[in-house]
């Protein structure tokens, strides 16, 4: 928050002087969640994604489901169960129980760290793409999504979605 802040005081700062340098600056805005959301290669590395992690959230529900049988039998045969076997079988669940959590929470560390790898190497695919786009075109500041408002003169979103379908 505090980086697009100073970015902006940085980039209205820049505009005023320019305004009293009596220079034309050509500036662009861009969307960059609608652009991600609209790149095929993203959707692409999602499926990669869920099928690297497919077999370990296949073991998540089968644990699931044993663990919920074992908590369904404990509860159904806790009269029937000696008290020895009662803390034996309650042991069992809760170690069971962390276990399960554990594997699932290592298993989200894991997706979120591979999804911010792609993510980090799809925005250096698009940032290299809109420094080709500023030079070609001509830009003199590109600012991403945080602006309150960047009206349609501005607004270069649309360009780059057609510049990255050309791919």
């Amino acid at each position: 928050m505090l980086k697009r802040s100073v970015m902006l005081i940085v980039s209205m700062a820049a505009l005023m002087y320019a305004g009293l340098a009596s220079a034309e600056l050509k500036i662009g805005v861009y969307d960059a969640r609608q652009i991600l959301a609209a790149m095929p290669s993203v959707e692409k590395e999602e499926k990669k994604l869920a099928a690297e992690f497919e077999p370990k959230q296949k073991d998540i529900d089968d644990k699931t489901k044993a663990l919920q049988k074992l908590e369904e039998d404990l509860k159904k045969n806790a009269v029937t169960y000696s008290e020895e076997q009662r803390q034996a079988k309650t042991l069992e669940y809760q170690s069971k129980r962390r276990e399960l959590q554990l594997l699932a929470e290592d298993t989200q560390r894991l997706i979120q760290l591979r999804r911010n790898d792609v993510v980090r190497k799809i925005q250096t695919e698009l940032d290299k793409e809109i420094y080709k786009l500023a030079e070609e075109e001509g830009y003199d500041l590109i600012l991403r999504s945080g602006v309150l408002y960047a009206g349609p003169k501005v607004n270069i979103t649309k360009d780059i979605l057609e510049r990255i379908a050309t791919q």
